[in-house]
Formats: structure tokens, sequence, C-alpha cells
């Protein structure tokens, strides 16, 4: 009897975090994990890109850089596979040729084996370069299918529908015209069924040569049973990963896998050691209870029937749970899935996988939270107008009819990489750094800022009150505010000559008692009552919870009624804020980089 190997890729130190806990597995917990993976006989350990360098930027303060150095340091005997989405990166927009190379030859050096390389349209104009910089780098070039289907929710053989069988042959076919040196599936979303699986490996594995991954999510509950039909069926490889982080909306569990291969009647086997498997269990059983407060504690959280329909990837059904809990909005999670298969129909039936799906995302909640589209965010203008490739479907034309397109991709973020050196030239001029600037512009502009701790720390007089304040302390650069029955910890730093303030921490005030002065409280609101003066006043306020990225105003400014103000980021969406008023700017509200919350003001108009 022939036994076929089947080749494992273990998605722990990447995707089973993504999907599970919003990309939030820091360097102590992976540095932990590593050396015992590296042990267990894995064929590939996906490491890195992904969400996984916008999280240690934007919420770990770790650089992502030197994480992959230190994972290809502590596991050197594996091969290390990133995700990269192609001319996107691992950020939400295209970037130049020169950049696409940079960061491909960077990531080679620094221990990347293989790259797994996707375009969220499967557009295969979309991966020449980066497949380019890939194989000029003698590196595993993987080149991937998006999975996706149209309304009937299968894959179809004879249909007008866009997904078919045919549409993943011929795709499958480019790719190795391409250079591919492997194929992956990936069903981002856990949509391909069993025996559908069956028929596509089936027919692809009678088309081309090269090997066949599966990376396939749990979320529907289908993953198991589709693995199985795929290795049945010739797949050579297939994601796993260590079941403590496994199932749910993250990968199926290695551990049942390997036991179906033991049984007497098996043809197939891995070179797995279940004994090293069993401990990092043990480390991963202590190490997530750090990250709960992250994982996703809806009636979604084991099998989730209705992403069939909605097909929101893992990987954003975690973080678009997060967002809306941070911004106390999680009700509204029912209303957004809802919203978000209407969002992608008007979008012309896009894969759902990032950055579309954040921006799909992204879309409905504005959608739900006010008037629908009545906010856009800067990255679907620039999808409408053609920036991320040909859209699979029809877009509608009638919803989007006043749109201003933006302008074309071949004009926009072309800067040279000396352009963003010099910008930088007085916090770091390390290559890598460099290129976290220019991939991520202010976000990684303000990460590098406290890597290199070069902010100036004003004095803070603690003396003074701060209206409404019950407490104010001073640690460092830092403010702990106690408001409303909130604590708020703000950190402040001098940029530029600028004041930047941020919250970086906020909880309740639970069991305290608050004594308040009766004489303030009763003269408190008949002050603001009889003060007529504020009438004269407007205000610009925040459709929705994030972070002010940057004014295009300044105080004293005189602005029109639909003139562009303010630049906003939430779920990892741009969006640019109009007023709706003439007036003059008295007052900016929010200091770029601060938290604001929805209808929050930020711009204050007489």
């Amino acid at each position: 009897m022939t036994t076929k190997l089947i080749k494992v890729t273990d998605t722990t130190l990447r995707d089973a975090h993504q999907s599970l806990f919003a990309t939030r597995f820091n360097n102590s917990t992976i540095s932990k994990l590593a050396p015992i993976l590296d042990k267990v006989g894995y064929d590939v350990l996906e490491v890195w890109g992904g969400a996984t360098f916008d999280s240690c930027i934007r919420y770990l303060n770790e650089d992502p850089w030197d994480r992959l150095k230190m994972i290809k340091r502590l596991a050197p005997n594996t091969n290390l596979s990133m995700l990269i989405r192609g001319a996107n990166l691992v950020g939400y927009r295209h970037y130049s040729e020169e950049i696409i190379n940079e960061f491909v030859s960077v990531s080679a050096d620094f221990g990347i084996d293989i790259f797994r390389l996707f375009d969220a349209l499967n557009d295969p104009g979309n991966l020449e370069t980066a497949s380019k910089a890939i194989k000029n780098k003698n590196k595993h070039l993987q080149l991937t299918i998006c999975y996706s289907t149209g309304e009937s929710g299968k894959l179809e053989t004879k249909s007008t529908e866009i997904y078919t069988l045919n549409y993943y042959i011929n795709l499958a076919k480019k790719f190795v015209t391409m250079g591919a040196d492997s194929l992956c599936i990936k069903d981002m979303a856990g949509l391909l069924s069993p025996y559908d699986a069956y028929m596509l490996i089936t027919e692809l594995k009678n088309n081309i040569s090269i090997p066949i991954q599966l990376h396939n999510h749990y979320t529907s509950g289908l993953a198991s049973m589709t693995q199985l039909k795929a290795i049945e069926a010739g797949v050579d490889g297939v994601d796993t990963c260590i079941s403590t982080v496994a199932q749910k909306t993250s990968q199926p569990a290695i551990e049942p896998l390997l036991k179906t291969f033991i049984s007497n009647n098996s043809t197939f086997k891995t070179n797995i050691d279940f004994e090293q498997i069993t401990k990092i269990e043990k480390i991963l059983e202590e190490e997530v209870k750090k990250y709960t407060s992250y994982s996703i504690n809806t009636k979604f959280s084991n099998i989730d029937s209705g992403v069939l329909i909605h097909q929101i990837p893992g990987g954003m059904i975690s973080n678009l749970t997060s967002q809306l809990n941070e911004n106390n909005n999680l009700s509204k999670l029912p209303q957004v899935l809802d919203e978000i298969p209407k969002v992608r129909k008007d979008l012309g039936m896009p894969p759902l996988v990032t950055p579309i799906s954040q921006m799909v995302g992204a879309q409905a909640v504005s959608n739900v939270m006010t008037k629908r589209y009545e906010n856009i965010s800067d990255q679907v203008i620039s999808y409408l107008s053609g920036n991320y490739g040909k859209p699979p479907g029809k877009i509608n034309k009638v919803t989007f009819k006043n749109i201003k397109k933006s302008v074309s991709k071949n004009n926009e973020n072309m800067k040279s990489l000396k352009i963003y050196s010099d910008e930088i030239k007085d916090i770091s001029q390390y290559h890598p750094d460099v290129l976290t600037y220019a991939l991520f512009d202010d976000t990684g502009k303000n990460f590098l800022l406290n890597k290199s701790n070069i902010y100036e720390k004003p004095e803070i007089e603690t003396s003074k009150s701060i209206s409404n304040n019950t407490d104010r302390e001073k640690q460092d650069n830092q403010l702990t505010i106690q408001f409303e029955n909130k604590e708020y910890t703000i950190s402040i730093n001098v940029v530029n000559k600028e004041l930047i303030a941020n919250i970086i921490k906020q909880s309740e005030i639970k069991n305290q008692n608050i004594n308040k002065d009766k004489k303030t409280e009763n003269t408190a609101i008949p002050q603001i009552k009889q003060n007529n003066t504020l009438n004269k006043y407007k205000f610009i306020n925040s459709p929705m919870a994030g972070t002010v990225i940057k004014y295009l105003v300044k105080t004293n400014d005189k602005i029109k009624t639909n003139q562009e103000v303010a630049i906003i980021e939430s779920m990892k969406m741009e969006t640019t804020l109009k007023s709706d008023v003439d007036g003059t700017i008295l007052e900016i509200l929010i200091a770029p980089g601060g938290v604001i919350q929805a209808q929050e003001p930020i711009i204050k108009i007489n």
C-alpha cells in the first residue's frame, strides 16, 4: 500500500491568533512557542505577514522586523512563510514597484522562505511585481486563489455566476505561467464544502502539475471535513494549528488530523511529533489567558452558519468584533453582518479578504451607525476609482453615482524610498524603519517615534485642576484622569512643538462612591444654560469612533460647506470628513493621534 506524505503548515504564530485574538500575540508569547514548534516536524511555519505587521506597530509597540528576526533565530530548522497581499503588501493600499521590491528583499533577508501571495480581487496583474521580486530572491512563490462563492453559496459548474469551477481552473493556469512554485487555495471564510473541495482539487490536479496547498477556516464548521476530502482528492498540503487556538474562526486543529492518519486504513502520513505538540498545548493554555479580552464572545463564537451568507473571513470577524466592542457597539454586530452582503453586492461581489473585507466591513459599520453611504472611506472611493484592480462583478453605479473619483493609482502613493527616508531622517535611517514608515505613513511614524524615544516630554503642571476631573496624577509623560465614573490613562508628548495627547487606556470605575460638591452641582448647569453665546458656535463631529489621523485645516481658517477638514481612521480605514457649514475654525478640539468616539466634536466653528 502506497502512503502519501501530506505536508503540514502550522498557523499558530500568524493566522490563528489573527483569527481568534485580533492578532494580539506579543513577542513574549511567540518566543515561548517558536523553539518548540521548530521541533514538531512541520514542513512550514506561517509566522508573519497578514495583520501581524500592522498590529505590532499599531497596538503592541513591537517592531515587526525584530519579531521576524527573533522567530528565525528561535526556529532555524523549519521553513518560514508569510502572507503578502500582492501590491498591498501588508498594508491597505497599492504601493510602488520600488517599495514592493524592497519589502520582498528585506523580508527574504530576514528569514522568509515561502511567500504566500494573493490579491483580494484575484487580479493577476496585482501580483506581477511581487512575483518577480520573490523569484529574483530565489524564494518559494506560492500564488493564491481567494475562494469565494456567489449568491448560491456553492461552487458552480455551469452558471452565469462569477465563481465557477472554470473560473478557478483558468486562474490556476495563469498562476503557473507566472512562475508559481505551488498553488494555495485560500478559503478565508470557511465557505468551501467537502464535496466541492473534492471536485475543485480533482480538476485542478488534472490541469496543473505544481503542488496544491489548502488553507481553510473553521468558521462555518465545514473545515475538517473539507480538509479530509481535499486530501482524498490529492491535495499536497494543508494548514492547521494547535488545538488550543484552533476551530471557531481559526484553522482546523492538527491533533484530530493526526489521529485520523494513524488509523489502520489510512494511506496518508505526516512528519509530526505528537509529543512536542502536547508541550505546546500546555504553554498555550496559559498564554491565551492573556488575550481573552480580544476573543469573540458572541453567539457566533463557535460555529457561525451565517458566514455562508455574509462571508466575512475569520481574521476580519475577530477584528470587527474587537472594534465594535471597544466602541461599546457590540450589540450592533448582527445588523453589521446583515449589511455586509448588501455592501459587497454594491461593490461588485469581490472576495472578502483583506483589504477588501476591511473596506466592506468598515462601510457596513458606517452604514449601520449612520445613514447608508453617508460616509465613505477613502479606500472605498479609491476602489470605486479602479485603483485596486478590476472588480469581478458590476458595481452599483446608481448608489455611487455622486462619488468623486480619486486620482489614478499611477499618481498616488508613489514617493520614492529616498523621500520617505529624508522625511524621517531625524528619527531613523535604518532601512527596515524607512519601509515601516513608507507602508503606514503617520501610524508608522508614530511607532518609530515611540521606538526611538525621541519625544520631547512636556512639563506637566499637576496642581491645576481640570474641569469635572476628580483626580489627576503624573507618571512620566502619562496622566491618569477620573471623569464621569471612568478612568483614562493619557500619554502626552510634544512632537514638532505640537502637544499630542492620546488615550491609551480606558476603564470603568466600579464600587466607588463619588462625593459631589452640592454647591458645584447646583451651579454648574445653570451657568451653561445661561450662556447664550454657545448658540453661535457649530461643531464638526466624527461620524464614528476611531483616531484622528490629521487635519486639513487650522485655527482661524475660513471654510466652506463640503470642504475637507480632517482625516479619521476607523477599523484601519481612512475617512475624510467634510464641513456641513460655512464658517471660521475657532478651535481644534482633538489633537492628531487622539482617540474619538462616535459623534464626538473634533472642530469648533464660528
